[in-house]
C-alpha cells in the first residue's frame, strides 16, 4: 500500500472551494434575496384575464361597487361575491361561482323585501362550517334612505334559495358587518358589529356622539343574539367605519378609526380636508365576544387625504389576522407623504407593539399619484398576505384606477413589487354622486375591494368602468385570478442563484469524484 507524498494537492482543493462558494452564493441570492424583497423566491405573479363577475345592462347605469368575495369551506370552489348597488338607486345584489371564480352567476336573495324597507343595501356574506350561506343586509327606508334595520336570509343548497329575511337589528345601526367562527360550539357562533348612531343622524352626517361601535353575538344560526356590548372605547367620541376578523382561540378582533377632533367629517361641514390627524384602532375580545378589552392605537399620526364621501359608508381599515399566531396586519390610506398612499403596520408580540407603517405602493414618494381603498388577505397557513388597492400612477391626470396586488412573506415588514392586475383603467369620474359638502365634486367607488387568498394564489375584486361611458354612473365588478408560483422576487435573481447552486454542486460533485478515483487508483481508502 501506498502512503503518500503528504502534500496537498491544489487544484482538486481550489475546485472544491470554488464550487462550496458558488453554492453559498447562491444560497444567499435566494434566501438573503427574499428577505429583502419580503417575497418568497419564485415566479412572478401571473394574472388571470379579468372577467366581469355583475350581469349589467349599459344602458341603465347601474353602478356595482364595495365587493366582497368568500368560499365555503366544505366545497372551496364554491364561492359567493355579494355588493352594494349605489345608482340609479340603492340596492344589493348576489353573485355565485361553481368555478373557482371562473365565471358567475346572479341570484335574488331577496326577492321580496320585509315589512318595513323598501331598499336592500350594502350586502355581507358568510359561510358556517356546514356550507350554509349567510346574507345580511341593511333595509332603507324614505326619501332620506334611512336605515330601518338589519335583515339576515340564509341557504342551505347554495344559493338556489332563501329563506325569508328576518329583523336582527332596530333602526339607526351603520356599517354592520359579520364573520362566523365556525369552530365555536356545534353550529359555530355568528358575530355582528355595528356603528349605532344615539340620535337620528342628518344627511350624511352623525349626529353629537356618543354613536359608540357594538357587537352581539349568535349560536342559533342567527335567531337570537346576545345583549349587544360596546367595543369602542368610551372615551373615543368620533368613531367610524369599522371592521372585524376572527382569531386563533376564538378572539375577536375590531378595527376602526377615531377621527379625534374632527368635527368637519363627522357630522358633515362646510370645509376643507381636515387639517389634523386621525388614528387607527383595535380592540380584542378573548371571551368569545361577551366583552371587548381597551383599544390599542397602531397609528394616531394618519392624514386625511380627502374628505369622506360619505361618513356611513367611509372605507374601513382593512385587517387580516395570521392564523397560526394571532398577530394582525392593517392598512389604510394616508396622505402623511404629500398624496395619498397605502400604508401598512402588523403587530408583534401579541398586539403589544407593531412595526412601523409601510407604504404598499412603491412608486415615487409624493409624486403626486393616488393610492387608496387597500384590502387585505392571508394564506390559510399564515405564510403569505397579500394586499391589493386602487391606484393611479399610470395616468398623469390622476383621473383612472388600477388595481394592483403586493405581497409579504415576512409577517408584513417588506412586501414584492406591485404587480398590475388590471389590464385597462377605469375612469374613476363615472359612478354615484351626493350632495354635500363632504361629497362635493367627488364620485362613489365604494367602501372595499374583494379579495381571497388560497394556498398558491388569490383573486381579487373590484369596481371596473372600462365598459361604461364618461358621464354615466355604470360601475361593474371585475374579478381576476392572481396565480403565485411562490411569491413575487424578480425571475432573473432566482434563476441565477439556481445557476449557482447547481454548478458549484456540480463542481464540488466533480472534484470528490475525481479525488475518489484517484484513491481508487493509487490504492487509497476514499
Amino acid at each position: 500500500m501506498r502512503l503518500g507524498t503528504g502534500r496537498l494537492d491544489k487544484k482538486p482543493f481550489v475546485r472544491g472551494l470554488l464550487g462550496i462558494a458558488m453554492v453559498v452564493t447562491g444560497v444567499a441570492l435566494g434566501v438573503g434575496g427574499s428577505w429583502v424583497s419580503g417575497a418568497k423566491p419564485g415566479k412572478i405573479p401571473q394574472v388571470s384575464l379579468e372577467m366581469p363577475a355583475t350581469a349589467v345592462n349599459q344602458s341603465v347605469g347601474i353602478s356595482n361597487n364595495s365587493p366582497l368575495l368568500i368560499a365555503d369551506p366544505a366545497q372551496p370552489n364554491f364561492m359567493a361575491l355579494a355588493n352594494r348597488i349605489d345608482g340609479p338607486s340603492f340596492s344589493c345584489a348576489l353573485q355565485l361561482s361553481g368555478d373557482g371564480g371562473r365565471s358567475w352567476i346572479p341570484t335574488n336573495p331577496v326577492p321580496k323585501l320585509p315589512e318595513g324597507a323598501e331598499k336592500c343595501y350594502a350586502p355581507e356574506v358568510a359561510f358556517d362550517h356546514r356550507g350554509v350561506l349567510y346574507y345580511l343586509f341593511v333595509g332603507l327606508a324614505g326619501e332620506g334612505n334611512e336605515a330601518m334595520g338589519a335583515y339576515l336570509a340564509t341557504s342551505s343548497n347554495q344559493g338556489a334559495t332563501f329563506s325569508p329575511p328576518h329583523q336582527i337589528l332596530g333602526p339607526l345601526n351603520f356599517g354592520v358587518r359579520m364573520v362566523i367562527d365556525r369552530d365555536f360550539g356545534r353550529r359555530g357562533r355568528l358575530h355582528l358589529i355595528w356603528l349605532h348612531a344615539t340620535t337620528d343622524p342628518g344627511v350624511g352626517a352623525f349626529g353629537p356622539p356618543p354613536n359608540p361601535i357594538m357587537a352581539s353575538y349568535s349560536d342559533d344560526g342567527g335567531r337570537t343574539f346576545s345583549t349587544p356590548v360596546q367595543v369602542s372605547d368610551p372615551e373615543r367620541q368620533r368613531v367610524v367605519a369599522p371592521a372585524i376578523a376572527l382569531g386563533p382561540d376564538h378572539a375577536i378582533n375590531v378595527t376602526y378609526y377615531d377621527l379625534g377632533g374632527d368635527v368637519r367629517d363627522y357630522q358633515n361641514l362646510e370645509g376643507p380636508v381636515w387639517e389634523g390627524t386621525w388614528s387607527v384602532v383595535v380592540s380584542r375580545s378573548i371571551d368569545g365576544g361577551g366583552r371587548f378589552g381597551k383599544g390599542l392605537v397602531v397609528d394616531d399620526a394618519i392624514v386625511p387625504p380627502e374628505r369622506p364621501i360619505l361618513i356611513f359608508t367611509m372605507t374601513p381599515p382593512a385587517m387580516v389576522v395570521r392564523p397560526e399566531n394571532g398577530e394582525l396586519c392593517l392598512a389604510w390610506t394616508d396622505a402623511r407623504f404629500g398624496d395619498a398612499d397605502v400604508l401598512s403596520s402588523c403587530s408583534k408580540s401579541h398586539l403589544q407593539s407593531w412595526y412601523a407603517a409601510v407604504r404598499l405602493n412603491d412608486d415615487g414618494l409624493g409624486n403626486g399619484a393616488k393610492q387608496f381603498m387597500p384590502r387585505l388577505g392571508v394564506s390559510p397557513d399564515g405564510r403569505r398576505i397579500d394586499a391589493v388597492f386602487l391606484d393611479r400612477r399610470s395616468d398623469p391626470a390622476n383621473s383612472h384606477n388600477d388595481v394592483i396586488y403586493t405581497a409579504s412573506y415576512d409577517g408584513g415588514r417588506n412586501f414584492s413589487a406591485n404587480v398590475r392586475v388590471t389590464r385597462v383603467s377605469s375612469n374613476a369620474e363615472i359612478g354615484a354622486q351626493y350632495a354635500g359638502p363632504s361629497a362635493d365634486g367627488q364620485y362613489e367607488f365604494g367602501s372595499r375591494l374583494g379579495l381571497l387568498s388560497r394556498g398558491s394564489d388569490a383573486v381579487a375584486a373590484w369596481p371596473d368602468t372600462r365598459n361604461d361611458r364618461p358621464a354615466s354612473t355604470g360601475q361593474e365588478i371585475f374579478t381576476a385570478g392572481i396565480l403565485l408560483g411562490g411569491g413575487g422576487r424578480p425571475g432573473w435573481l432566482w434563476a441565477l442563484a439556481d445557476v449557482l447552486v447547481v454548478a458549484g454542486a456540480t463542481v464540488v460533485a466533480i472534484t470528490l469524484g475525481r479525488r475518489h478515483d484517484d484513491d481508487q487508483i493509487e490504492g487509497r481508502s476514499p
